[in-house]
């Protein structure tokens, strides 16, 4: 990534040891996937709920109700 090369080359210029190097990739890496995961997950909840899902759920909240067990 060039985003990481460039980061890298700016650590190199301002003397950080190479311990405080990974660890600033690493947490640059870790937000990266945060970001992913996060975008991702939320593409999934606006997803419509398939129509045999919700008819599967109501099926059982009508058995569940036929039973007495709320």
């Amino acid at each position: 990534m060039a985003n990481d090369k460039d980061m890298q080359s700016q650590l190199e210029k301002d003397g950080k040891s190479a311990n405080t190097r990974d660890k600033l990739e690493q947490n640059v890496r870790r937000e990266a996937l945060g970001t992913g995961l996060r975008r991702a997950y939320q593409k999934v909840l606006n997803e419509p709920v398939p129509d045999e899902f919700s008819a599967l759920l109501s099926r059982l909240s009508d058995a569940e109700g036929d039973n007495g067990d709320d």
